[in-house]
């Protein structure tokens, strides 16, 4: 076959161009939040001091250190998402939010009293709380991984991280709806742990699925 013949048919049946990776990343991570945040709904439930909570410093301190992480974690994934990117800063990014709100932490626990520093990291609501980020996680981060797995990651573990740093920072978001607690030590013990856990999970998950 000539090259002259072999281009005309080419433009006869052209393929179909992919959505940008912007735009699939988005859909995925919309769809997915949304069954997330109805999970939280149905299984946990809103607190019903909500409206007072959401005026409390400490609620707004929290909102904005998960925006952070999200803003830090949605800029690996478009990076990691394209073949021959760099991280760039993304996980110092996200290694210095945990850092912050972890001074925080630790600066409201050496201004309180002695016999009171545990139960101020410990809260009432250890048990669950890490538990219950992971579990609202996991829609974010397999839509997240479903997505990447459609693109063209290179560095497939650390891409899974992004993912896992992405879906955690929703999770954890749903969940402030949720939680009752108020105090910084608390927010970085447990939601620092869900999402450092997450962050790992989808580590190890796209070490395994984003594999070309």
């Amino acid at each position: 076959m000539k090259t002259q013949d072999l281009i005309g048919l080419l433009a006869q049946d052209p393929m179909p161009a992919a959505p940008p990776v912007r735009q699939q990343l988005s859909r995925a991570l919309l769809g997915s939040a949304l069954v997330s945040g109805a999970s939280l709904l149905v299984f946990w439930g809103l607190n019903p001091d909500m409206g007072t909570m959401a005026t409390h410093p400490a609620f707004a301190t929290k909102m904005l250190w998960l925006l952070a992480l999200a803003v830090f974690s949605a800029r690996g994934l478009l990076r990691l998402s394209r073949p021959g990117m760099g991280v760039g800063f993304t996980f110092w990014g996200l290694a210095l939010a945990l850092l912050a709100m972890g001074s925080l932490g630790l600066v409201q626990s050496l201004q309180t009293s002695p016999d009171s520093r545990l139960a101020l990291w410990m809260g009432s609501s250890w048990q669950t709380c890490a538990l219950s980020i992971l579990a609202l996680s996991l829609p974010v981060l397999g839509a997240l991984l479903w997505a990447l797995r459609q693109l063209a990651p290179t560095r497939p573990t650390l891409a899974g991280a992004a993912a896992g740093a992405m879906a955690s920072s929703v999770a954890a978001g749903f969940y402030s709806l949720h939680c009752t607690e108020t105090a910084l030590a608390f927010f970085t013990a447990w939601y620092g742990g869900g999402v450092v856990a997450v962050s790992m999970l989808g580590a190890l998950l796209g070490s395994r699925l984003l594999r070309w």
